[in-house]
């Protein structure tokens, strides 16, 4: 019986972010459980995501949607096109980050223009997304929506880690800084943060509608082409002593899609290796 309740057999899943270097797993983990899955995102992959050679190939079961999350007449298209094609939308994963160049910078160098730019896609896109997906499942009276946070949205950033890493050259292209100190952003631990408060305000709101919303924060994803020096640092952090993989965020995924969490709603669920817990 428990089993069986992990099949998402019959189910619509939309992973939006799903051509990020999380989306895909997740999309390709969803279609492993039996959903049908539409992803939508911007027609090019992040650098990280085009950097993964182990990404999946693409499946048949997989159907790609063009979206400007912080467009809100490319989210109305997107998702009319999705349903156009499914009757409902039981799943939805909302997966989607930016990095300026700036990203990685001292907080007191860092642009308005970076800091706007990550809360629209992390949260206007987020607000636009959930509005209109929330119209569909409570048209249904049921279905589950996932968001990704942080472990930045719980606790402060140990800019220790940071030193001597080649984050800023592998995420946002800049090799050109004379040192290699880098700094966490600020406006990603505030978006993380804010996704985990939204959460918990929408799990409230649609309770009587039996729509769960539940959110994910991981810890730090192991990345191709990531130093030694930072996964050093970054994993005598943490209890396990290793940085997460894909896989140990998409069985979480595929946990709060399921019937097996049924009555899981407003949580945020920790993937952290117990970063968190000392």
């Amino acid at each position: 019986m428990i089993k069986e309740k992990f099949e998402l057999t019959g189910k619509n899943a939309l992973v939006v972010g799903g051509r990020g270097f999380l989306g895909r797993r997740f999309s390709s983990a969803l279609v492993e459980f039996g959903a049908k899955v539409y992803a939508a995102d911007l027609p090019e992959p992040s650098l990280a995501a085009a950097r993964d050679s182990s990404a999946i190939a693409s499946n048949q079961a997989i159907e790609q949607f063009n979206c400007d999350v912080t467009d809100p007449e490319s989210v109305r298209q997107m998702v009319e096109q999705v349903t156009a094609t499914a009757a409902r939308i039981d799943v939805l994963v909302y997966s989607v980050t930016a990095k300026p160049k700036d990203f990685y910078v001292p907080f007191t160098e860092c642009s308005l223009e970076g800091w706007q730019l990550v809360l629209r896609a992390e949260l206007d896109g987020l607000f636009l997304v959930t509005q209109a997906v929330g119209k569909i499942m409570e048209r249904a009276g049921a279905g589950s929506m996932i968001f990704l946070s942080s472990i930045y949205g719980i606790v402060g950033n140990d800019q220790h880690i940071y030193e001597g890493s080649n984050l800023r050259e592998l995420y946002v292209g800049d090799n050109t800084s004379e040192t290699k100190q880098i700094y966490s952003h600020p406006v990603y631990a505030a978006a993380k943060g804010a996704v985990i408060s939204l959460t918990r305000f929408l799990a409230a709101y649609w309770g009587d509608n039996n729509i769960r919303v539940n959110c994910i924060s991981p810890g730090g994803l192991a990345h191709p082409g990531e130093n030694e020096e930072f996964l050093k640092r970054y994993s005598a952090r943490v209890p396990l002593g290793r940085k997460a993989g894909l896989d140990d965020v998409s069985g979480a995924v595929v946990y709060l899609a399921s019937d097996a969490s049924s009555y899981v709603t407003g949580h945020n669920l920790v993937v952290d290796g117990g970063w968190t817990a000392w």
